[in-house]
């Protein structure tokens, strides 16, 4: 007799929050979010949502890619420590597993870097592949072809850490001596990590930067303006912010110039968002090269609003990154790098590309 008054406890508990959980509180909230901070709220007309779903699906209609429903606890993962919830890898183009990452549910379960994926829970899009991680409670099906034999995995989601440098190197080239660094995202300890290997290419006494923003979709504008004030400087207004007609933060030039050598900046087609605006602000302000492929066109950004006690989250677009000229820092094709390259020996060819632009000549005939 004793359990019952806990069991009835934990009964009225739960009634309870099923309650603040309950579908109508979220899309009542969802509602009243877009009708005041929404980007692109003169795109809306209908507001007769039914489900979470559906209020997605109108986004996406609208020309939204970007806004989305997470949880709580694994935007915080994120952002605070690089950590992700979900497989862990990283696929090109053509459908092939270019990274595993280390300590990560597809290497426990054996997804091996130049798989082929051919499907990932029986979509074959590979566009709606990222979504369909995301939106997977606890198992990722995973169909994929390796070494001519069809496979299929079952992989339970999980935390795993992202690194936030890459790689990390010191190369020669012809006289010039290039720091390498490969940068992965902007969550909050990348200003350091970045820092740190920034002194040791000062140290090394390097010629040039190589700086890697290929597959890094970005994180906080806050990291992305630490890592400029320490490549480049001048004064006034550096980039602002602009929501509903109204000015939402100026991004101001910390001081002098930090670091005088020049800059190549590698992209491809998943460079992203805050990785796209660290690339125009070196591109503008340090006359830094754009290598690469054309970038997302990500030139909007999000707040994060918490919808009930369940931890679901509204990521919801609410500004245009800007330059002091009023442009956006990219446009929906991206930013067009001044050298195209799509694949081979990025660091080589990114030299030739240097030369070629800064003296006319192939680098062994250099002046």
């Amino acid at each position: 007799m004793g359990m019952l008054p806990l069991l009835l406890i934990l009964l009225l508990f739960q009634i309870a929050l099923a309650e603040e959980c309950s579908k109508e509180e979220v899309l009542s909230q969802i509602k009243a979010l877009v009708e005041r901070d929404y980007l692109w709220r003169d795109r809306v007309e209908n507001f007769d949502w039914k489900s979470e779903e559906e209020f997605i699906g109108y986004l996406r209609k609208i020309g939204d890619r970007w806004s989305a429903i997470t949880r709580q606890e694994e935007d915080r993962l994120w952002y605070s420590s690089s950590k992700m919830v979900g497989i862990g890898i990283r696929w090109d183009d053509r459908g092939y597993v270019k990274k595993v990452f280390a300590g990560s549910p597809a290497e426990e379960y054996g997804i091996k870097e130049d798989d082929l994926i051919v499907a990932i829970n029986g979509i074959s899009d590979k566009n709606q592949w990222r979504r369909a991680i995301r939106e997977a409670k606890d198992f990722v099906e995973i169909d994929l072809i390796r070494k001519g034999f069809f496979i299929s995995l079952s992989v339970k989601k999980g935390e795993f850490v992202v690194p936030i440098i890459e790689d990390f190197r010191v190369i020669s080239f012809e006289d010039k001596r290039i720091g390498y660094v490969k940068l992965a995202n902007f969550t909050q300890p990348a200003a350091e990590e970045f820092k740190r290997f920034l002194e040791k290419f000062k140290e090394e006494g390097i010629d040039l930067l190589i700086l890697d923003l290929r597959d890094n979709g970005g994180g906080l504008i806050s990291v992305a303006k630490s890592i400029a004030d320490m490549l480049i400087g001048g004064e006034g207004v550096m980039f602002y912010l602009e929501g509903r007609g109204k000015n939402l933060g100026l991004y101001t030039f910390k001081g002098k110039e930090a670091f005088n050598k020049p800059i190549i900046v590698l992209v491809n087609k998943q460079t992203a968002s805050a990785a796209e605006l660290l690339t125009m602000l070196l591109k503008r302000y340090a006359k830094a090269l754009i290598v690469g492929e054309n970038t997302v066109g990500k030139y909007v950004g999000s707040n994060l609003y918490p919808l009930n006690a369940c931890g679901k989250v509204l990521r919801l677009v609410t500004f245009e990154m800007k330059l002091p000229t009023g442009e956006s820092i990219t446009g929906d094709k991206g930013i067009e790098p001044d050298c195209r390259l799509a694949d081979g020996d990025f660091i080589n060819r990114s030299m030739e590309c240097f030369y070629n632009r800064t003296f006319g000549v192939a680098p062994s005939t250099q002046p």
